[in-house]
């Protein structure tokens, strides 16, 4: 099936005429998301996959939600973005992201949106404390985009870096003042923006458990970074923690303190012993069944640093018993047709909704996904960039939702020649509607009561083309249903003008 899916897509960019990997262009706004191309081989979990598109075209980086065809279905706010997912706030579904100002040697600091489901921003979640930037920039917002995870107390769990002189004299090629990256994380009140919990790498893990060579550190911009902390999540007594830079997963009291860590090479900093743990530089560490004598955890292996490093990048599911200080792993999601290494970024999401426990992994650096199910078979391949890096995410996440904007869809007219005027028509964001009725107006003003219906047309994909041909009529509206229900309607536009309506707001 991976050779199949080669095929696809070499012709897939050839018949557009590429050099690099496509992308969608639209009449209705300036939107140029990456072509995402997925390839079915088996029943997959229902869902939208949210991908917080990097490093693409301009007008392709961007929060990006796409469905199972791999149409976009919504994009926000072109520019930095890190972690677009689906997440309860209250009760309500909501979706999050992060973006930010970069900054040398970090990905900027930023802040976290909160969007229902209209896409209207109800919460916007910032970081204030003491930090150091690379720049001597000050800026609104100090979170780090590597997490942002809203816990079931209803608060959010944010990652953070900053640039701090430590005393590094015991190691080798260390010096007594030292710059170091530190890392930290804080629990942050969503409604007031107020810290609730902050902890620091520094103060609690000694700096020589680092992996990584010491280096650099004699100038702020040159910190060594050390730690590199890139999740954190919820557990029943307080928070697990990852750090790249230490191959360690670490679980943290609510005092602070430190239960547990466990290794990924299983040397003496380890707290359990095991026979087939294996991992190094991975991401997304969760914890899935918690009980005082056990729990599973996922995480994604990326088992490179760079991308010259042998991999496999892989998917690892570990039983942690906490009773015997014993781990081992239980599952290795690995794609033995595609041999992946990616030295940075990745995610691992167990799907809720298939009955079977499939897994979602996203290659971070590589722009690829794959869903496999619960015997570890591919079931679904997803491509949005080609493998040298013309795009990538941080994270990918498979998630229902459902949601109705608070813009006005969008209609674009074009007169191609004096019988035919092209209609196109979407409507960013609206995940409900399935077909357009057009209609005809006496004018600008007036409402649907006084129209006349031309046609309905089924929706196709992110945007609907529709010719028409010999329309006696001025005034014309575009009206997007779910069935007879009307759930949105464009601005009139005037058939006489070669462009008339208003595009959404890209929000």
């Amino acid at each position: 099936m991976a050779c199949s899916f080669f095929i696809l897509y070499v012709l897939f960019s050839l018949a557009l005429g590429e050099s690099d990997w496509p992308y969608k262009s639209f009449q209705t706004g300036n939107w140029q998301p990456p072509y995402l191309l997925l390839n079915a081989t088996g029943e997959t979990d229902p869902g939208y996959m949210l991908i917080g598109v990097r490093k693409s075209n301009n007008a392709g980086t961007a929060p990006t939600i796409f469905d199972n065809n791999g149409d976009m279905v919504w994009q926000g706010p072109h520019g930095e973005n890190l972690n677009l997912k689906v997440q309860k706030l209250f009760g309500q579904d909501v979706i999050t992201y992060w973006d930010a100002q970069p900054d040398l040697r970090v990905l900027g600091y930023g802040a976290t949106h909160i969007l229902d489901s209209t896409y209207k921003e109800i919460y916007t979640v910032t970081l204030h404390d003491d930090f150091h930037t690379p720049s001597g920039k000050q800026f609104d917002s100090y979170i780090d985009g590597h997490e942002h995870y809203i816990t079931p107390q209803n608060t959010m769990l944010v990652s953070a870096l900053n640039f701090t002189q430590t005393d590094t004299s015991h190691l080798r090629r260390g010096t007594p003042d030292m710059w170091v990256l530190d890392s930290l994380f804080y629990e942050i009140d969503i409604k007031t923006n107020s810290i609730l919990f902050k902890w620091d790498a520094l103060e609690q893990i000694p700096i020589s458990k680092s992996s990584v060579t010491v280096k650099g550190g004699k100038k702020l911009h040159e910190a060594w970074d050390a730690y590199h902390v890139n999740s954190v999540t919820t557990a029943k007594y307080g928070y697990l923690v990852n750090f790249r830079h230490i191959r360690s997963v670490f679980y943290i009291n609510k005092d602070g303190s430190i239960r547990w860590q466990l290794s990924g090479d299983n040397d003496n900093h380890s707290d359990f012993k095991s026979e087939n743990v294996s991992f190094a530089w991975q991401h997304d560490a969760r914890v899935h069944n918690e009980t005082d004598e056990s729990l599973i955890l996922s995480l994604y292996n990326n088992a490179a640093m760079d991308h010259s490093d042998p991999g496999p990048s892989t998917g690892l599911v570990i039983h942690v018993d906490l009773a015997n200080k014993k781990a081992w792993t239980i599952r290795e999601l690995t794609d033995p047709t595609d041999h992946i290494v990616s030295a940075t970024q990745g995610s691992f999401q167990i799907l809720p909704n298939s009955g079977t426990a499939h897994m979602l992994l996203g290659y971070g650096s590589i722009p690829k996904l794959k869903e496999y199910d619960g015997d570890g078979n591919v079931v679904l391949r997803g491509q949005f960039g080609k493998d040298t890096f013309s795009a990538n995410a941080y994270r990918i996440f498979k998630s229902p939702w459902s949601a109705t904007p608070h813009w006005d869809p969008a209609l674009f007219v074009n007169h191609t020649t004096s019988h035919i005027t092209d209609l196109y028509m979407s409507w960013n964001g609206a995940t409900d509607y399935d077909n357009w009725a057009i209609f005809s107006v006496p004018s600008q003003t007036s409402t649907l009561l006084e129209g006349n219906r031309l046609l309905v047309h089924e929706r196709t994909g992110f945007e609907t083309h529709v010719p028409l041909e010999n329309i006696d009529a001025r005034f014309i509206i575009a009206v997007a249903r779910d069935g007879e229900r009307i759930l949105g309607k464009s601005s009139i536009a005037e058939l006489g003008q070669e462009i008339s309506s208003v595009c959404p707001v890209i929000a």
